[in-house]
């Protein structure tokens, strides 16, 4: 399958993949991992994009779809190719950087493939943020 996705995949779409896409790095998706995607996703698209529960379940539905749909490396190449053309204010990039790292360590453990892919998705959504906030 090709990695090409469609054209109203935004900011919603893409970090709801990578919640999912994280989760399942190490190929093992446990209940704890399971329960704090679940929180984190709904706590993203509903407190922080405003979405209904109409558009979150649409949402979720076609991003578990295409996710199973994909191989690693074409998941790799979607976030390469989402991360270019979505623009992600400063503030969701740093509460989206704390969610996967609470993702990743659910299961009290973050494995070598959660650890990669963190530094991957930190690499391709972080941009110059010169206006940003120094805390």
């Amino acid at each position: 399958m090709s990695t090409t996705i469609a054209q109203h995949w935004d900011a919603k779409y893409l970090i709801s993949f990578l919640y999912y896409f994280l989760a399942d790095s190490d190929f093992v998706v446990n209940q704890e991992e399971e329960t704090v995607v679940k929180r984190n996703i709904h706590e993203l698209l509903v407190n922080v994009f405003f979405s209904s529960p109409e558009e979150k379940e649409n949402i979720i539905t076609e991003v578990q779809t295409v996710s199973k749909q994909l191989d690693e490396q074409q998941k790799m190449d979607l976030i390469e190719q989402l991360s270019a053309r979505v623009d992600i204010p400063w503030n969701v990039y740093e509460y989206v950087v704390n969610e996967l790292n609470e993702i990743a360590k659910a299961d009290n453990k973050v494995s070598v493939e959660e650890h990669a892919l963190l530094y991957y998705i930190r690499l391709k959504l972080n941009r110059d943020y010169p206006n940003r906030s120094k805390k």
